[in-house]
């Protein structure tokens, strides 16, 4: 390792955490060199792509050993020697291994996040082998069949709203920074208030998926699903929302969010291209 190029990180983050930095990219590159491998092989449906540095955010990763959480909701970073209160619940913790802290600072809210990486052993139950399907849609975000009938629907119209209520706004703030009268500052305001409302409209989204999620893993683990297939259409399956696409969002994000709180859950989770489906089961 070369102190000279990183001197200055090196000294504030100390030399266990600008490891763990330097892993933590590491890892995010050779993941990405897996998967090209993959989609060679298996010719993988989802696109890949490679880590991206557009979104720059102040992030600061802290090593497993460097770091201990008080059950007082209290943080402590060992080699700052500091301590940070918090709020939140710890779900994982008391039955996981501790693994690598994340701190992310959202300039949009102006608040810091703390992320805690918890291994812990899967649990699923042997008993049931009862499987459910989820097909994706517009009007119904997702509609869910198990096999012993029960049906799940969840509605995507607050959705479309937010999108077309925001893409209002945005248009609005727009309108405003070409007007020739606004001086500098005002547009500095204006440009800072279209990002707010682009992040404003992104969190409502992920807040959605999110929730969906969590309600349905709940659902099916009290139904003793253990197996979950997720359609997905393909060629729009990742397309970027907007207008003049299928959808206003994009399935790729909903997916990765099931397919993750699913898992957390002991349910284990499958993509499936919907080709020729109906032609089995309507």
């Amino acid at each position: 390792m070369r102190k000279t190029a990183y001197f200055e990180i090196y000294g504030v983050l100390g030399s266990k955490n600008f490891r763990e930095a330097c892993e933590a990219v590491s890892e995010r590159w050779k993941s990405f060199k897996e998967l090209l491998k993959l989609k060679g092989r298996l010719k993988l449906e989802l696109p890949v792509n490679p880590p991206s540095a557009k979104r720059r955010r102040m992030v600061v990763f802290v090593g497993h050993d460097n770091y201990r959480i008080d059950r007082r909701k209290v943080l402590r970073l060992g080699y700052w020697g500091i301590e940070i209160p918090f709020k939140g619940e710890l779900r994982w913790l008391p039955q996981g291994k501790q693994g690598r802290l994340v701190i992310v600072y959202d300039p949009m809210k102006g608040r810091w996040y703390a992320r805690v990486s918890v291994e812990v052993p899967l649990q699923t139950s042997s008993r049931s082998t009862l499987k459910a399907g989820v097909d994706l849609g517009r009007e119904i975000l997702a509609a869910v069949a198990v096999e012993d009938g029960h049906a799940l629907l969840y509605r995507g119209g607050v959705l479309k709203s937010d999108y077309f209520y925001f893409e209002k706004r945005i248009a609005e703030t727009d309108r405003a920074l070409t007007d020739p009268k606004s001086d500098e500052v005002d547009r500095d305001v204006l440009k800072e208030k279209r990002k707010w409302l682009y992040d404003k409209m992104r969190r409502r989204r992920e807040q959605t998926f999110t929730n969906l999620a969590a309600h349905l893993a709940k659902m099916l683990k009290a139904l003793n699903v253990n197996i979950v297939f997720i359609g997905y259409p393909r060629g729009i399956a990742h397309d970027k929302a907007g207008k003049g696409n299928t959808n206003v969002w994009g399935y790729k994000e909903l997916m990765a969010r099931m397919a993750v709180t699913l898992e957390n859950h002991g349910i284990a989770a499958f993509a499936v291209p919907e080709d020729g489906t109906s032609q089995l089961c309507a």
